[in-house]
C-alpha cells in the first residue's frame, strides 16, 4: 500500500495526546460506571479484577513496546515483533488460572467470569500495542492515537449502554472484548499495511520462530521489571483484599483505593504524551548529538515538574471534593492519602522517563539494582502499613517505593550518560 503524506507535528502531538488521554481515562470511567450502576460488592470485585488484568497484561505486552519504538535501525522486522506478541498473548491467557489458585482468588462463577473477560479485553490491548509500536517507529503516533481514542471512547459507550440496558456486567464485558478485537483487525491491522506486511508464511518456519524469540530475549529483563512494578502497584490491593476476606477491613475500601489511585495513572499519562520526544532522544543518542539530547531531557524534566507542582497543589486543595462529586462516594477524609498518591504519581512518571532513556542506551538490564529493592520494600512494609493506617498506610508504602524508583533510575541514567559522552558510541 502506498504511504500517505506525512502529517504535521501538531497533528501527531494532538492525536497522541487525545489517544493517551483516552487510555488513561478509560479505567476511571469504567470504575465510575460500575460504581454508579452496580452494588458496592460488585464494584469491589471489579476493582480487583481490573488490577489483576493490569498485572497480567504485562505478560502479553512483555514490555517490548519501548524497545520496538526505539528500534530506529530496524534490527527486527515487524513480522518478528508480531509473532513474538502472539506468543506472549498465548502465555498470558494460559497462565491466569494457576495464578488465581496461587493468590486464593474467589473462583465463584461470577468473579471468575468477570476476571476472564477482563483478561480477554486486556489481551486485545496487548495486540493493539504491537501495531502502535510500528506506527511509533515510523513517526506516525497520530495513527496510534486515533486508534486508542476511538477504541476507548466506543468501549466506554459499550459498558455504559450495556449496564443501562441489560443490568449485566458480564454481558457488557463480553461485548466489550469482542468489539476491541474486531476494531484492531479493521483499524490497526488495516493501517499497518502502509508501513509493513506480516509474512504469514513464516509462522511455521523454525528459523524465523527462533528469531522472534530473540525479540523476547532482548526484552526479558524489561518484562521482569514491568511485572515487578505492577506487583508493587497491586500489593496494597492484594493486602486490602486479604483484609476484606478476614473481616479486618471494611467493605468498600477496595473501591475507595481504586478511585484514589486513579490520579497516579493520569500522572503517568504525562510520559505517554511526550512519547514522540522519546523517539527523538533515540535518534539524537544514536547520532551522539548530545546538545539536542540534553535539551530534550531538561525540557521533559521541567515540564513534568511544573505539571506535578500544579496538580499536587490542586489535589490538596480540592481533590477529595472533586472526586466525591464525580464518583458519588464520600472521600473527604482521604485528603492526605490522595495528595501522597498524586505526588507518588509524579515520582513514577519521572522515573519512567529515566527508564525509557536507559532502554535507548540499551542498558535496561541494570535496572535490576532498582527493582529488587523496590519490590523488597513493598513486600516488607505494605501489609503492616495498611493494617495500621488503612489507605493512608497504602499511600505511604507506595510513595516510599517510588522514591527508591526515581533515585535509582536517575543514578544509573546519569552514570551511563556521562560514560556515553566520554566514550562516544561505546558504553562498555
Amino acid at each position: 500500500m502506498k504511504k500517505r503524506s506525512s502529517p504535521t507535528a501538531k497533528s501527531v502531538y494532538m492525536w497522541n495526546m487525545l489517544g493517551n488521554l483516552a487510555a488513561a481515562g478509560v479505567s476511571v470511567l469504567y470504575l465510575l460506571l460500575v460504581t454508579r450502576l452496580t452494588s458496592d460488592r460488585v464494584a469491589d470485585q471489579f476493582s480487583l479484577a481490573i488490577s489483576i488484568g493490569n498485572l497480567w497484561v504485562i505478560i502479553g505486552l512483555f514490555q517490548v513496546r519501548n524497545y520496538q519504538g526505539t528500534d530506529i535501525t530496524q534490527r527486527y522486522s515487524f513480522t518478528h515483533y508480531f509473532f513474538s506478541r502472539l506468543w506472549t498473548i498465548g502465555i498470558m491467557l494460559v497462565t491466569i488460572i494457576p495464578y488465581l489458585y496461587l493468590i486464593h482468588y474467589d473462583l465463584s462463577a461470577f468473579s471468575l467470569s468477570l476476571l476472564l473477560l477482563i483478561i480477554l479485553y486486556r489481551a486485545s490491548d496487548a495486540l493493539s500495542d504491537v501495531f502502535q509500536g510500528l506506527f511509533q517507529q515510523n513517526s506516525r503516533l497520530d495513527i496510534a492515537g486515533k486508534s486508542m481514542f476511538f477504541r476507548y471512547v466506543f468501549s466506554v459507550l459499550i459498558v455504559w449502554i450495556g449496564l443501562l440496558q441489560t443490568k449485566s456486567l458480564i454481558l457488557s464485558l463480553a461485548v466489550l472484548a469482542g468489539f476491541n478485537l474486531l476494531f484492531i483487525v479493521c483499524y490497526d491491522y488495516h493501517y499497518s499495511h502502509q508501513f509493513a506486511t506480516i509474512d504469514w508464511n513464516y509462522f511455521g518456519d523454525r528459523k524465523y520462530r527462533q528469531e522472534s524469540f530473540q525479540v523476547l530475549k532482548q526484552c526479558v529483563s524489561l518484562f521482569a521489571y514491568g511485572f515487578l512494578l505492577n506487583q508493587i502497584f497491586n500489593e496494597p490491593r492484594l493486602v486490602i483484599a486479604a483484609g476484606l476476606r478476614s473481616g479486618m477491613l471494611g467493605k468498600g475500601l477496595q473501591r475507595d483505593y481504586s478511585i484514589l489511585f486513579m490520579p497516579v495513572f493520569f500522572m503517568s499519562l504525562c510520559v505517554l504524551v511526550i512519547r514522540p520526544l522519546i523517539t527523538k532522544l533515540a535518534v539524537f543518542w544514536q547520532e551522539r548529538n548530545m546538545e539536542c539530547f540534553n535539551q530534550i531531557v531538561k525540557k521533559i524534566v521541567l515540564v513534568l515538574s511544573g505539571i506535578s507542582i500544579f496538580v499536587v497543589g490542586v489535589t490538596f486543595l480540592i481533590g477529595p471534593e472533586i472526586m466525591t462529586l464525580v464518583f458519588g462516594v464520600d472521600l473527604y477524609s482521604y485528603r492526605l492519602t490522595l495528595t501522597l498518591l498524586v505526588f507518588s504519581g509524579f515520582l513514577y512518571a519521572l522515573a519512567t522517563v529515566f527508564e525509557n532513556i536507559l532502554i535507548i542506551f540499551r542498558q535496561h538490564p541494570r535496572l535490576f539494582f532498582v527493582y529488587i529493592p523496590m519490590f523488597a520494600c513493598s513486600k516488607c512494609i505494605t501489609f503492616a502499613q495498611v493494617m495500621e493506617k488503612k489507605l493512608l498506610g497504602a499511600a505511604v508504602s507506595f510513595m516510599m517505593t517510588m522514591v527508591i524508583y526515581v533515585v535509582g533510575t536517575y543514578i544509573i541514567f546519569y552514570y551511563f550518560k556521562k560514560k556515553g559522552e566520554k566514550n562516544g558510541k561505546s558504553l562498555v
